[in-house]
């Protein structure tokens, strides 16, 4: 991680969605958002610090990129639930840098290569354009054109706990598996989200990590255990769910009824018959119909999945 001129004025702009999904796949948990902070002051004067996302999405994330004084940019998806983030993201640092000849750095948290003609004007004007990044989804051509790397790894692990003796794959598998069914009792045996996983391996035994395994990704740790079922989420953007296949674990998830109380450009709230508690669903988890065809008011049909942010909805079906 390279230092640049303390005097520079710096502008941050961060892709939430690839740095969650990034730190999420490679490292098994949520972004260190004051670390990424830690490590832009390293480069000057942070001038301008703004992370753009889709916060209906990233709701839970929010409290804590602002007190670490990241001001967050709504990006809302469009009518078929997909992004524009980048688009939004370039227009605001050309607009930024044109409008202000004192800042000269632009630290750019992200690893797509879609970025490349944005860094490529910017350094056509004379600004120096750094990436911020997780080292596995950093794009070739991105380093290529850049002027510096930051590599996003997360903090020095603390080391409280006894760790257990995962001396082999076979003992690492059933070590996982193990784990996994923990989970699952606690979710009544319902699916559960890749960063609950790795924060509970983690939990059992602070010294263990799929990398010993030659495994690069957790995912893909994961995908080799036959007792472990996959499914994607989220356009197989990441893989976001696991369950174990043994035990009572196939059982189907309990159907529960609701009504719609609010719908927007890719996603909706069902009122639950039974709770309080209004559930999320994205556009992709309808079946036997389009989501333009439903409606506030509607009574649908539902189960449950969890994630890192409660539990959604899937299988959502107009009655």
């Amino acid at each position: 991680m390279g230092q640049n001129d303390r005097n520079s004025s710096v502008a941050v702009f961060i892709d939430v969605e690839n740095i969650h999904y990034s730190t999420l796949n490679s490292y098994a948990e949520t972004p260190d958002w004051s670390r990424i902070v830690d490590a832009c002051k390293e480069y000057g004067r942070i001038a301008s610090i703004q992370a753009f996302g889709d916060w209906v999405n990233f709701s839970k994330e929010v409290a804590e990129i602002q007190r670490n004084g990241i001001q967050p940019i709504y990006v809302p998806l469009s009518q078929d639930g997909k992004s524009s983030l980048d688009c939004y993201l370039t227009v605001s640092a050309m607009k930024l840098f044109f409008q202000n000849d004192t800042i000269d750095t632009l630290i750019l948290a992200s690893g797509d290569r879609d970025y490349i003609p944005l860094i490529a004007e910017l350094k056509a004007i004379g600004k120096q354009v750094i990436i911020l990044a997780v080292p596995d989804t950093l794009s070739r051509d991105l380093t290529r054109i850049v002027d510096d790397v930051i590599s996003y790894t997360p903090r020095a692990e603390e080391r409280s706990g006894s760790p257990i003796q995962v001396v082999d794959k076979q003992s690492a598998s059933d070590f996982v598996v193990a784990t996994i069914e923990g989970l699952e009792n606690s979710f009544n045996h319902r699916w559960v989200n890749l960063a609950s996983i790795g924060l509970a391996l983690k939990k059992r035994d602070p010294l263990f990590t799929h990398k010993k395994f030659n495994y690069l990704k957790l995912v893909e740790m994961l995908d080799d255990i036959p007792e472990i079922e996959l499914k994607y989420d989220n356009h197989e953007k990441t893989i976001a769910l696991a369950r174990t296949v043994t035990g009572n674990i196939g059982e189907a998830s309990e159907v529960l009824k609701g009504s719609i109380v609010n719908i927007k450009d890719g996603y909706g709230f069902i009122k639950p018959d039974v709770g309080w508690d209004n559930i999320f669903f994205h556009y992709s988890k309808v079946i036997n119909g389009n989501f333009t065809e439903l409606s506030i008011g509607d009574t649908v049909s539902y189960t449950i999945y969890n994630t890192e942010r409660g539990e959604n909805a899937e299988n959502v079906s107009r009655l």
